[in-house]
């Protein structure tokens, strides 16, 4: 199927919202035109909030375009964010098998396009497609382990692994291969990444200065970040 990519989910008849999430990836052509079929648009602006905690969410929600932050706050009061979601990422499939209250918000970083999947539509596309089936659990299962990771990297107190950990999330959803490295448009703001390690705005930027120092990156304006030595960053998370 050919893709569209950075055009929206109406010129593209929804299929390349279909076509390039995991969940249905091992469906034939015609599947992915059932499912096509069945999702609808829908569009929100930087800043506004999809859901907030307490809300029923029943549908599949597909980035089509734009990236937002899945997020709750902690006892202080404070913004933590759980994820960030970009193109191709999707939310809301387990309230799709049980019917729950979300706990979290969700906040787009950018104008942002979904896809939208209902909750009947969707639990009849997993009658039919046991492989789609298998890719929500398995899906479930990548989750629970990013929370865990979350977990133990705001308890570290090791702020370099904190950044370590943030910035190769970063690139492997949003970098793209350059001469100097891989460049990151970045989603999130100072405050944002912040939000994420459990830090204050100026220790992250302190610590993004060092290392730009050290060569490791580059920072260039206040949303683009060119990493120049992917291993170096790694060995911070070891």
């Amino acid at each position: 199927m050919a893709a569209c990519r950075g055009c929206g989910c109406e010129s593209c008849r929804n299929s390349y919202c279909a076509s390039k999430v995991s969940l249905f990836q091992q469906l034939d052509e015609a599947g992915l035109e059932k499912i096509s079929s069945l999702i609808v648009s829908r569009k929100i602006k930087r800043g506004e909030t999809i859901f907030r905690e307490g809300d029923l969410l029943s549908s599949l929600y597909i980035v089509n375009q734009g990236s937002v932050k899945a997020y709750t706050y902690n006892r202080d009061g404070k913004e933590q964010i759980l994820y960030i979601l970009a193109e191709g990422d999707f939310f809301g499939e387990l309230s799709l098998l049980k019917e729950e209250a979300v706990e979290y918000r969700v906040t787009a970083l950018e104008d942002t396009a979904f896809c939208v999947l209902a909750q009947e539509d969707f639990r009849r596309v997993l009658e039919d497609s046991p492989q789609v089936r298998d890719q929500v659990l398995a899906h479930a299962f990548d989750r629970i382990k990013s929370l865990e990771k979350l977990v133990q990297v705001l308890t570290s107190k090791d702020v370099d692994l904190r950044m370590a950990v943030l910035l190769t999330n970063l690139a492997e959803g949003f970098g793209v291969k350059e001469l100097e490295g891989t460049a990151i448009n970045m989603p999130l703001s100072r405050e944002d990444m912040a939000a994420y390690l459990g830090l204050t705005r100026e220790t992250v930027s302190r610590r993004l200065s060092a290392l730009q120092a050290e060569g490791i990156l580059l920072l260039e304006g206040g949303r683009r970040v060119i990493i120049r030595d992917m291993n170096r960053l790694k060995e911070l998370m070891e």
